[in-house]
């Protein structure tokens, strides 16, 4: 009978999943971590201030399961970028395009005509509906895919045995 850290339970790493960068994971893995940042995230936005500094601190634990998850299908981390790169730029695109529309429509705003008003963000509610697309098709692109079979340059195949699950 071997003795597991706390931080293991049945070959299952809870402090590799979160925290390192390094390996593959399984999809069943992944979506077990996903889940558990989401579900933070919904409890960390019920507390005012310090929720918010919470939630900035689950970056990190979702960008270590998308690293090993982007690694276990055989594909660089850097992948992981793709959707924060996405939301920021088209978040800076949004704010520009709403600015620039109430610059050159002004008189919508000064007659509070919800119409006009609505017409001026329709295009960046738009991309903010593109934003998502992106994000939610990445998500299933990598939670839906299977990994690559055997080893690979970031390590053991996680399905070949429990133990080797986050080497």
């Amino acid at each position: 009978m071997t003795m597991e850290s706390p931080s293991q339970v049945q070959g299952f790493d809870w402090k590799q999943l979160f925290f390192s960068f390094e390996g593959r994971t399984r999809r069943s893995h992944f979506w077990i971590g996903w889940l558990v940042c989401l579900g933070l995230g919904v409890v960390f936005g019920w507390i005012p201030i310090l929720g918010f500094f919470l939630s900035i601190a689950l970056i990190w634990p979702n960008l270590a399961i998308t690293v090993k998850r982007l690694h276990d299908m055989g594909h660089s981390g850097w992948l992981a970028a793709i959707p924060y790169v996405v939301g920021i730029v088209g978040s800076i695109a949004a704010v520009m395009m709403i600015g620039a529309s109430a610059f050159m429509n002004a008189s919508a705003l000064e007659n509070e005509d919800p119409a006009a008003i609505f017409a001026l963000i329709a295009p960046a509610m738009g991309l903010f509906g593109v934003m998502l697309l992106v994000g939610f098709g990445f998500l299933l692109w990598i939670g839906v895919t299977d990994g690559q079979r055997g080893d690979n340059r970031f390590g053991p195949d996680p399905k070949a045995s429990p133990a080797a699950t986050f080497s």
